[in-house]
């Protein structure tokens, strides 16, 4: 069944608004109202409001409007995500074929990790995931990587705003408990996550570093615990890790 479509006119005069001064480099309020046929209360508001968002800017004080400077970030991480799903895939699969479990590349998207990448091997164990599934950031090995390097700040401000359900015996239940465990992930390099996130799911978890040398993303691999050990899922760790360093290496990161 093809999925319905809701439009809001709101959204749509802003894209036009948006498309107009990507084509026209610049213009004035009533070049953008007279042109586009918007009325000009709701093209002031419209305006108004993508300015205040920074997707576009007043040119000095010409009382003209150009594109603004967020736009320039969103569509830089957009293609930084591409770029890096693009070459993420080949290494994902390559990691679920050599350890036959499951294998996810995420990113930190507010205060949850979205997944970008799952590969998951035939006949290999099954986790219900994919890519764009949201999951916890304070009860998965990947949510701690992608905090772990972040500025204390940084990590109290996302922290505030997780709700920390207690999804089995061992999810970590507050910022502290959290924040404390990201000591040893700095100090080892890597996370682990103990049916913290799922029962019967453990997980190990390494950064993803970019061509600044951030952690942009977390690899990780998933087993079950009836198929591994604690002691045995450590032992994937290194694999984990040398797939984690040469995305990171092709990802510009720097030696």
């Amino acid at each position: 069944m093809p999925k319905k479509f809701y439009a809001v006119s709101a959204l749509i005069k802003a894209n036009e608004i948006l498309e107009f001064l990507l084509q026209r480099g610049e213009a004035s309020f009533t070049e953008i109202h007279t042109t586009l046929g918007h009325p000009k209360s709701s093209t002031y508001k419209t305006i108004s409001t993508l300015e205040s968002l920074g997707f576009i800017r007043e040119v000095g004080e010409s009382a003209r409007y150009t594109l603004g400077l967020r736009l320039i970030e969103l569509g830089a991480k957009a293609a930084a995500h591409v770029d890096m799903t693009t070459e993420a895939r080949p290494l994902v699969k390559a990691l679920s074929n050599d350890t036959q479990r499951t294998v996810h590349l995420g990113i930190l998207d507010g205060s949850e990790v979205i997944y970008l990448v799952k590969e998951n091997v035939h006949g290999s164990i099954s986790i219900d995931t994919w890519a764009g599934k949201r999951v916890g950031v304070h009860s998965t090995a990947m949510g701690k990587v992608l905090l772990a390097w972040k500025p204390d700040k940084e990590v109290d401000r996302i922290l505030k705003k997780v709700d920390f359900v207690k999804l089995t015996p061992n999810t970590r239940v507050n910022a502290e408990e959290v924040k404390s465990s990201l000591l040893e992930v700095r100090k080892r390099g890597w996370a682990t996550d103990d049916e913290e996130n799922w029962k019967m799911v453990r997980c190990v978890s390494a950064p993803v570093r970019d061509n600044t040398g951030e952690v942009c993303a977390a690899l990780s691999v998933s087993t079950l615990t009836d198929l591994d050990s604690y002691e045995q899922m450590l032992g994937i760790t290194n694999k984990v890790i040398d797939t984690a360093q040469e995305l990171s290496r092709r990802l510009g990161a720097p030696e």
